[in-house]
């Protein structure tokens, strides 16, 4: 059973930004992966997603297709297997001049790309710059089209990649508050959920943004792990296509994280999640409920689930490795 209430004094808390939101509004266009076998994504992209052969771009590395879009997933090789770069994409070129404009006011280092770096991520325009914790971010527009249409023998729904973006990414937050700060003060996200839980020995704390209607673009989870990318999500648009893909995982002895689940309203989610080629898990699903963000007040909860979602060997083992080795890793980062 769901636990969620307003956010206590949330809405006293806005900073004035809140106000005008005009530069926000971002989606998620694109992740950027690396991998030391990239082989191994092909044949994931090939027999979860049924997606198209990838395309080859200019920089060496190869993109993947869900939707009409030229690629939503894009894999480099390197020893990293962890993320590279999120790529979020403002409504138009003017959103994206005062998004620019207002970090810089800010003092936000923001650069802009090169050429050859929005060739090779097949954008109009693109500028970096990073998150508190290092993370890429790449701020873009004009992400190009596909030469033909989108199609999965494997989800013949398709997959929901509208002006909310498609899916969501969820990061591993070393200092939750100041990634939150970062996210909702320069960026223009805002607190859609805040999840405070414990699951067997290990506290869970997970903060929930929205820059559209979506529930949540981003997630931030402050959990002791080793990658900077927890899990990305990719959203079917008929749930009978996840129950399917479930079934292909498990016949193809893919390590799943959890079972067959639904996330607790107002997101809805109904999902599974488990490993990538690189480590990091991924979440298929459908069904997540659009929110008002002009309205929105945020909630605090203290749900995973509302029902399934079960942990399943490979989540409790990763679980344990990670709170035995979590005070070497602090040290470790602490001398460098």
């Amino acid at each position: 059973m769901q636990s969620s209430r307003n956010f206590a004094g949330a809405k006293a808390r806005r900073t004035a930004m809140d106000t005008d939101r005009s530069f926000s509004a971002l989606h998620l266009a694109y992740i950027v992966v690396e991998a030391r076998r990239p082989e191994m994504w092909s044949a994931w992209c090939d027999s979860m997603l049924g997606a198209p052969p990838p395309s080859q771009l200019s920089d060496g590395s190869q993109g993947w297709r869900i939707d009409d879009a030229a690629h939503r997933l894009i894999v480099q090789p390197g020893t990293a297997d962890d993320l590279v770069a999120t790529g979020w994409a403002s409504r138009d070129d003017a959103a994206l001049d005062a998004l620019v404009a207002r970090l810089r006011s800010r003092g936000v280092p923001v650069t802009d790309a090169t050429p050859a770096e929005r060739a090779a991520r097949r954008v109009k325009r693109m500028h970096h710059l990073r998150d508190p914790e290092g993370n890429a971010i790449e701020l873009v527009v004009g992400l190009a089209q596909a030469d033909e249409p989108f199609g999965s023998p494997l989800f013949p729904g398709g997959f929901r990649s509208d002006e909310t973006g498609f899916g969501h990414v969820a990061l591993v937050a070393r200092d939750l508050e100041a990634m939150q700060r970062f996210y909702v003060d320069e960026l223009g996200f805002a607190l859609t959920e805040q999840l405070e839980t414990k699951i067997g020995p290990l506290n869970v704390r997970a903060r929930f943004l929205h820059s559209n209607a979506r529930h949540h673009s981003l997630a931030l989870m402050a959990l002791p792990l080793p990658r900077r990318l927890h899990h990305m999500m990719f959203e079917a648009r008929d749930w009978r296509d996840v129950g399917a893909a479930f079934d292909r995982a498990r016949r193809l002895k893919v390590p799943l994280s959890l079972d067959l689940g639904q996330h607790p309203d107002p997101d809805g989610t109904f999902s599974f999640y488990g490993a990538t080629p690189s480590g990091f898990d991924f979440e298929i699903g459908a069904g997540g409920r659009d929110i008002e963000p002009a309205t929105w007040q945020p909630l605090q909860s203290s749900v995973t689930s509302s029902w399934g979602h079960r942990p399943q060997l490979r989540l409790k083992w990763m679980t344990l490795a990670a709170i035995l080795t979590a005070p070497w890793r602090h040290r470790r980062r602490a001398a460098v």
